[in-house]
């Protein structure tokens, strides 16, 4: 079967969330559902895109050598297999989410995105012959680069736009949230606590907006050269750290990200319930 078959597949696997999306942005009419809505559309489009591209993501398996040619097929129902667990989290969310549950729900899809991503890497172990690290690293690395095909970007670029520029900046907002909310907890309850609750809040958001900016010059270059400057730096803290650079990236861009992310809604929705629950009594 042709990769594009693959790829249609995945594609109409997502019609279900699409078309319960835009039911539901006619219904409530607020952010959270046109949220989910653009979220559907930008991941159908980058199928969409990827069935265009088709030649190349094939091209881009045959790098590897001669011996994978003969399991592009496996990969390729690894990959489905992958898309149809996201589409079908992706269908769930747009179906039953709710406002106040919102961060069960985004720790979740992502949770499942990862876990999707490990069958893909089991497949490419199996199949290739290498360990599991080798082959999920492998696997991640495919999802970027198929996500960059599907939108005219080189694989060096989707790296740089995404693990560096889109990270930070997502981490940034999550650290203002949690800012803003020191800041409406002090609206509610004019007290010294949370006065200097406010102080150190506005103290976090400033010094996450310093480490952006800091981020943003340090990589203010041509995105081929800003990948290979951070290549090389994650490959002196591998050595410094004395594990591999793997490994390396599994702790900045997964897990960071994920402990600075989702800490800081989380204490952000704490800090706001609390906040409430005072005023109300």
């Amino acid at each position: 079967m042709a990769i594009t078959i693959y790829i249609l597949l995945a594609a109409a696997s997502l019609l279900p969330a699409l078309v319960t999306s835009v039911g539901r942005c006619f219904r409530e009419r607020n952010l959270l559902s046109f949220s989910l809505f653009s979220l559907c559309v930008t991941w159908e489009t980058t199928i969409i895109s990827a069935y265009f591209h088709a030649d190349y993501l094939m091209a881009l398996l045959d790098m590897y050598g001669q011996s994978i040619r003969s399991y592009h097929s496996y990969i390729c129902v690894a990959s489905l297999l992958g898309c149809l667990l996201v589409n079908l989290m992706l269908f769930l969310t747009v179906r039953y989410m709710k406002k106040q549950h919102a961060l069960t729900w985004i720790i979740g899809g992502f949770a499942l995105f990862l876990f999707a991503t490990l069958i893909i890497g089991i497949c490419i172990s199996l199949v290739i012959g290498v360990s599991l690290d080798q082959g999920f690293f492998a696997a991640c690395c495919g999802v970027m680069g198929a996500v960059g095909v599907a939108w005219g970007l080189t694989y060096k670029e989707i790296c740089v736009i995404g693990n560096i520029y889109l990270e930070a900046g997502v981490c940034l907002l999550s650290a203002l949230w949690l800012t803003w909310s020191t800041i409406k907890a002090y609206g509610r309850n004019r007290t010294r606590q949370h006065c200097l609750l406010m102080s150190v809040g506005l103290l976090y958001g400033m010094i996450y907006l310093f480490v952006f900016l800091l981020i943003c010059n340090h990589y203010a270059m041509p995105m081929e050269k800003a990948f290979d400057l951070c290549y090389h730096e994650l490959l002196m803290l591998a050595s410094d750290w004395h594990t591999t650079y793997n490994n390396v990236n599994y702790l900045i861009f997964i897990l960071l990200f994920l402990v600075l992310t989702v800490g800081n809604i989380f204490a952000a929705k704490c800090l706001s319930h609390n906040s409430y629950k005072k005023e109300g009594t």
